[in-house]
């Protein structure tokens, strides 16, 4: 009977299997060489509801020979676990949204699969309808189920190839090897995880199994880079955590902010994707919907890292200048000499403590030891010059100001003072020493534009 299959049985079934395997895989065999379970001895528990056939007289019939779980065991247990969250590899738990909110079954599997006769003789299953999705979330989830089958499918197709790879590689791979015996344990892990969603059907829990193939594919990656060989080059954008608005916001028609605040500092939000390249999940919880798991720590990581040579896509004030592509008529303005053959990281180290002398030291790697002090007088000339040009400058405006209060303004005093003021505030943004021939320029030409601004003001 369709009442006898009601959730709480099924996933109190669920919790104390997925208990029982937590306990197994504490000290489990590498992933691909477990031991199937063992059936327990005995008839297993009938599911509430069942009603039991009168018993029949002893020998009449072979012991529980119409007994149907003698044929079908735990038909149900990979989607309920699915629906709990519990039971893949490497993730906590992730209990589906409908879940939490005690959503059974039956609000979802709806339409009958079979009528009439068909349905008295061979039993019924009810599956899934949109229109119970429709019903409770109103229109705008219209279409939302399918995009979620659509999406799962997706991130196993991209992920096929890694895992056929990283497989294929395993094949000639030294199974004594510390390397290799823990690719292997990668790949059975990140199988098993992909082998989970398609027959626990992720679609019951599609961001816990999104979450279980994205660690399959950074999985796969590491298998292949500890084997020796590339990772396959794939747009694995979703897979790594981009999945959130492709599940569920753009269909839902939610508008995500272009800048948020993040300790205090204002952040591009969008173009960290858009433009960036980094995933929702990078900076928020797969399990908490919204919740922020990102710290300065997280942040550093991905834009201060060694890998990443995309600084310039933050730092663009320091890139331009470092490139010549200031745009002033306040100076003449070239390139860097070492800007076609030296990008950020071959000064900026932030692997270590980050600091003038530790960047000074990387110009050693190239050139000889006298080098090294180049740096730290180019910054402290540049200090002494900015400094000069800024004390002008409030001079001036001083100067300005009184006039201005006497009602006698002085218009070309100001334009020659916001010129000095922009030239200044050009070269403080993006580091002189990053170009030091045009700082240098640029700050004289700030500190003359000041003191000329100062002098037409008091001839008045």
């Amino acid at each position: 009977m369709r009442a006898g299959w009601r959730l709480p049985a099924l996933l109190a079934g669920a919790l104390l299997c997925a208990a029982a395997d937590a306990s197994a895989q504490a000290g489990r065999a590498p992933a691909g060489s477990e031991i199937p379970a063992q059936r327990p001895a005995g008839p297993l528990p009938l599911p509430p509801g069942h009603v039991t056939e009168p018993s029949a007289p002893p020998g009449s019939r072979p012991q529980d020979e119409l007994d149907c779980r003698n044929c079908h065991e735990s038909t149900h247990q990979g989607v309920a676990r699915m629906y709990v969250g519990l039971g893949g590899r490497g993730t906590p738990m992730i209990p589906s949204h409908m879940f939490q909110v005690r959503v059974e079954c039956i609000a979802c599997h709806t339409l009958p699969k079979r009528e009439g006769t068909a349905a008295r003789i061979a039993g019924q299953t009810f599956k899934p309808s949109e229109q119970a999705c429709v019903n409770c979330h109103s229109e705008k989830y219209r279409g939302m189920l399918q995009r979620w089958t659509d999406t799962l499918a997706r991130m196993r197709e991209i992920l096929a190839p890694k895992l056929l790879a990283a497989r294929t590689a395993l094949i000639t791979a030294d199974p004594k090897n510390a390397r290799h015996a823990r690719a292997r344990r990668l790949v059975g892990d990140a199988e098993f995880n992909v082998a989970f969603v398609t027959l626990g059907k992720g679609i019951h829990n599609v961001f816990y199994a999104a979450d279980l193939l994205k660690l399959s594919n950074g999985w796969a990656d590491e298998a292949l880079v500890l084997l020796g060989k590339p990772p396959v080059k794939s747009d694995d954008l979703l897979l790594r955590g981009g999945y959130c608005a492709v599940l569920c916001h753009q269909q839902a028609g939610v508008k995500q902010p272009e800048t948020v605040t993040f300790r205090k500092q204002k952040l591009p939000h969008v173009r960290h994707v858009s433009e960036f390249g980094a995933t929702c999940t990078a900076c928020h919880s797969a399990e908490v919907h919204k919740a922020v798991t990102a710290t300065p720590t997280t942040c550093s990581a991905c834009h201060h890292s060694a890998q990443n040579e995309r600084c310039e896509s933050c730092h663009s004030a320091q890139s331009a200048f470092y490139r010549g592509q200031v745009r002033t008529d306040l100076a003449k303005v070239e390139p860097n000499a070492m800007a076609s053959a030296v990008g950020c990281t071959g000064c900026h180290d932030w692997s270590r403590r980050h600091s003038r002398q530790a960047v000074g030291e990387k110009c050693v790697g190239c050139h000889d030891k006298a080098y090294a002090s180049f740096l730290a007088e180019w910054t402290t000339g540049l200090d002494k010059e900015s400094a000069a040009a800024a004390a002008a400058l409030r001079r001036a405006d001083a100067a300005l100001l009184r006039e201005r209060r006497a009602g006698r303004p002085a218009p070309e005093a100001d334009a020659l003072a916001r010129q000095a003021r922009e030239a200044l505030s050009l070269v403080r943004k993006a580091r002189g020493a990053h170009n030091p021939a045009v700082g240098e320029a640029l700050l004289g030409a700030a500190r003359a534009k000041a003191e000329e601004a100062l002098a037409r003001s008091t001839q008045r």
